[in-house]
């Protein structure tokens, strides 16, 4: 089953990028959905719930960060998730494009290919597609009240540092005159000890 939706996020093109690409951050913006891991930089475990008609059904899953194309602002993914009561499951592949439409606002393309088993499975296409409709409506809702996230800092240790201020150097002491030996008269000018009178 093909899904394909598009929203409009009143944000700039920049700023919701960011965000998608940031999953810990925006998870919550999916209506039902809550992260429950972090498995690492690109795979994530968490929970959704979705009501289809009289039916609220739960799952447990993961998703994979896929191919992420800075360029054309393109990102993919897949998830799959088993119904934590019953033996339906669900995968998707999805593919999420942005374009931007002016200085503040971004258009959202987004097209998943679902494959659903169990009850759900009896629903037809066009019940799931209102859903989902309302599901990413209030997602690109979210994301406009969701800040953008932090600038990284610049890494410790590297990078040019500012120099230690240098305060001018105390003036040196006048150096020390020397001590001219005592001036001998006589024999004694010509005697080293032990000398005898």
């Amino acid at each position: 089953m093909k899904i394909e939706q598009n929203v409009e996020v009143d944000a700039p093109l920049d700023r919701v990028w960011a965000l998608v690409n940031d999953v810990p951050r925006i998870a919550p913006c999916m209506p039902g959905a809550q992260l429950t891991n972090v498995v690492d930089e690109s795979t994530y475990e968490g929970t959704i719930r979705v009501k289809l008609g009289p039916i609220n059904m739960s799952y447990k899953g993961k998703a994979v960060m896929g191919e992420i194309d800075e360029a054309t602002h393109t990102a993919r993914l897949t998830a799959s998730g088993n119904e934590v009561r019953g033996g339906g499951t669900a995968r998707a592949g999805v593919e999420m494009k942005l374009e931007s439409l002016s200085a503040s606002s971004t258009s959202m393309a987004v097209t998943a290919d679902v494959q659903l088993t169990g009850k759900v499975a009896s629903f037809g296409r066009g019940a799931i597609q209102d859903v989902s409709t309302k599901l990413f409506g209030q997602f690109a809702q979210c994301l406009r009240e969701t800040e953008p996230p932090p600038e990284p800092e610049p890494p410790r240790g590297r990078g040019r540092r500012r120099p230690p201020a240098r305060w001018p150097a105390p003036p040196r002491p006048p150096p020390r005159p020397e001590r001219e030996p005592p001036s001998r008269s006589g024999a004694a000018a010509w005697c080293s000890p032990p000398c005898s009178a």
